[in-house]
Formats: structure tokens, sequence, C-alpha cells
């Protein structure tokens, strides 16, 4: 997996503090995305160890609340999908009651088999395509209207999709 960048103190991409992830890598390119600069596969550095432990440490730096978002380029697609869930599954096992948030141009219903082993760890999954003719900066946790705030947790329990409290 390669990915764009790591921002340890963000206040626009979750509820509060996170530390935001940026994958490296698009199949979706929206118009008028606001993250071009993350489309190319190549672009970007190899995520490593190093990385992990950067995250897993910095989480709690200086003592602020931080939750942990996944955004892109997209995260969910063939060449991120595998590095995402042991991200995911690696930062659940350190800190199982913090918060993952991620965002996806790729709608729940459509997951393939892979894509869904994320619902183990991800709490909050914004999912759907940025549309630029539904841009509403507006609304909490998406850029346009289409896209949704899903309860994950809440959506597995009654195996049913679950708006998150916030939409």
């Amino acid at each position: 997996m390669r990915f764009s960048k790591i921002k340890d103190n963000d206040i626009a991409n979750g509820l509060g503090i996170t530390m935001s992830f940026w994958t490296q890598g698009c199949p979706h390119r929206c118009k008028g995305c606001f993250n071009k600069e993350t489309w190319d596969y190549n672009g970007g550095k190899e995520f490593t160890k190093d990385n992990l432990d950067y995250i897993l440490t910095n989480i709690n730096k200086n003592n602020i609340k931080r939750d942990l978002s996944i955004l892109g380029g997209e995260p969910l697609c063939e060449q991120n999908i595998h590095g995402v869930i042991e991200l995911c599954k690696e930062f659940k096992r350190h800190y199982p009651d913090k918060t993952i948030y991620l965002w996806t141009g790729y709608t729940l219903e459509n997951f393939n088999y892979i894509q869904k082993k994320i619902l183990n760890y991800v709490d909050v999954l914004i999912d759907g395509k940025f549309e630029e003719e539904n841009k509403n900066l507006s609304i909490m946790l998406r850029g346009s209207s289409n896209q949704r705030v899903i309860d994950v947790k809440k959506t597995l329990r009654e195996e049913n999709i679950a708006l998150h409290e916030v939409c």
C-alpha cells in the first residue's frame, strides 16, 4: 500500500480531533475532487512498519484524544485494501475504544468479499463517490449529498444500513 500523507491533528475529517491517513491511488477520479494528488497509484510513499508505529505511538501524543480517519485516494481499491485492513486491525488491537472513520467511493451494497472485511474494524463509513453536482459543504463528513455516513456496528447488528446520528 502507498500513502499520500499522515496529518496528526485534523479537525475536518471526523468528529473532534483525528489523525488522518490518506491512501494513494484512486480508480474513481471524481469530477471536482479536492484531492487529485492522491489519484496516482505510483505517487506518495510505501507504507512501512515505521509508519504504522508512528500512528500507534502518536495517536495519543500530548494527551490529546484522537481517533483515526482513513481517506484517499481510495482506501478500498485493490491496491490498498489489504494494507488498510491490516492498519485497522492493528489499530483496533491497540485502541479498541477509538473510532475509525473511513471514506470510500464504493457503496456498501457493492462491496466485494475482501472489502466487506473492513467492516470488522471501521466504526463510521462514509460511502459513495463525490458528485460535483451534489456538492454541499454544509453537511457533516461529506462533500456531496449523495454520500452516506453509516454507523457500521449498528448496521451489522441490525443487518440493515443504519445512518450515523450526525446525519
